[in-house]
């Protein structure tokens, strides 16, 4: 199954919605309204990235504050669990970020029943910088995506 990432459009809203309304997903994942996603689209601080799978999305990401000096990895959905299509999703985002914008990290909370996300984050180079009731917060920055990409 190759797939590239590729930036996502309001056309792909539908298929956005598709994702986030998964079984399970709606407490460690989250969701918005088409309205929602239409303003996130509209906006220079957001982004959304995709992987295709012939005409549906295997999986997608939001991206926010892509201008702050923090970018936050606001939230991530598979269609289909441990196929490594949300590693491919993260290394996709972390490349894009640190190659694309002058931002010195990334960050992004993962919800604490969401051991395999985290799982995940943490092999791709991410580290623990806080917790509370609902979540881990995790953070790289630069120069620690940098060594692992030599």
């Amino acid at each position: 199954m190759a797939m590239d990432l590729s930036p996502l459009t309001p056309d792909d809203i539908p298929e956005i919605m598709r994702l986030e309304r998964l079984p399970g997903y709606d407490a460690v994942v989250g969701r918005f309204e088409a309205d929602e996603h239409a303003a996130e689209f509209a906006s220079p601080h957001a982004c959304y990235f995709g992987l295709r799978d012939g005409d549906r999305l295997a999986g997608f990401v939001i991206m926010q504050a892509i201008r702050e000096p923090t970018v936050l990895l606001r939230r991530i959905a598979v269609g289909q669990p441990e196929r490594g299509i949300g590693t491919r999703l993260v290394r996709g985002v972390m490349d894009w970020t640190f190659q694309t914008t002058p931002a010195k990290a990334l960050k992004l909370d993962v919800h604490l029943d969401n051991a395999r996300a985290k799982h995940v984050y943490e092999r791709e180079g991410f580290t623990q910088y806080d917790v509370d009731d609902v979540h881990y917060f995790l953070s790289i920055p630069r120069e620690r995506w940098a060594e692992m990409r030599r």
